[in-house]
């Protein structure tokens, strides 16, 4: 076991706030000949929050320029492993918006692989999850028809995230985004994005099936529209398959860009002039 020391790189883009975000580790064996390696892969979501001008090419080549000088040899004088010869170093080159931590001291057998697990726990770009990719679709879904709705003067004849144990007298707790009901016959209305996970979809589909079973036909007792925005992650089996299951539950699947015909269709149902 090899004990190395580490340190975090970071960046503080705006001088005034000095906030900083990790931007990657350096790992080193203080014994003469031992492992030195730098490994950087900016955040630049989260750079550009603190400063909304940063570009990647200000960290040109510092990588590359922090592990030459780990690896060259130095005079004695300049302790040329040490934190205060490094960081000054660094910042010869890229002023003092670059930043080094204090070094902490790790016990490895296989330096090369501590790095990189010190990168990802580190430093590593957080990515967001599915889910929070799902729920910002769903969002701007619902938003979009928002708007709409309210252009159309509907809105405020729809009721909204009504729960569909109140059509069946159950404590059965799916929401649906809109719905009105004129003539007897249930509408509902959801935004469901077809990048959701096929759980999600499935509760969908199984609710309007049963509530199909016990209202009555489609043409009688209930009618579902779904609508969707393009998802560019999304692959196109996955979404041929969602399609698939909202289709044969008898969900009406339709693009944002209908939004104002299907407002027209209700106002006309509800008589607004």
């Amino acid at each position: 076991m090899s004990a190395c020391e580490f340190v975090l790189i970071r960046i503080a883009p705006d001088p005034i706030r000095n906030e900083a975000v990790n931007i990657g580790v350096a790992l080193y064996d203080p014994a003469a000949g031992g492992f030195a390696g730098v490994r950087i892969s900016p955040d630049l979501r989260r750079l550009r929050q603190l400063s909304p001008l940063f570009e990647e090419g200000d960290l040109a080549g510092l990588e590359a320029d922090l592990l030459a000088r780990l690896q060259a040899p130095a005079a004695a004088e300049q302790f040329w492993r040490s934190r205060e010869y490094f960081l000054q170093s660094a910042q010869e080159s890229f002023s003092h918006a670059v930043q080094l931590s204090a070094p902490a001291v790790v016990l490895t057998a296989d330096p090369a692989a501590e790095l990189d697990r010190l990168y990802q726990q580190y430093a590593a770009p957080i990515a967001a999850p599915a889910t929070a990719a799902v729920s910002s679709a769903r969002r701007a879904i619902l938003r979009h028809l928002q708007r709409v709705f309210t252009e159309e003067r509907v809105l405020q004849r729809l009721g909204r995230n009504v729960r569909a144990g109140e059509w069946l007298g159950e404590p059965d707790a799916f929401r649906f985004d809109y719905h009105y009901q004129p003539n007897g016959v249930h509408h509902a209305i959801q935004a469901i994005p077809l990048s959701s996970d096929a759980t999600a979809i499935k509760e969908l589909c199984f609710t309007v099936t049963r509530l199909r079973s016990r209202l009555g036909g489609l043409g009688s007792g209930l009618d579902v529209a779904g609508f969707d925005q393009p998802a560019a992650a999304l692959s196109a089996q996955t979404a041929a398959y969602h399609r698939g299951l909202l289709t044969d539950a008898g969900v009406r699947i339709m693009p944002l860009a209908e939004a104002p015909a299907e407002a027209a269709r209700i106002r006309a149902a509800l008589g607004i002039a």
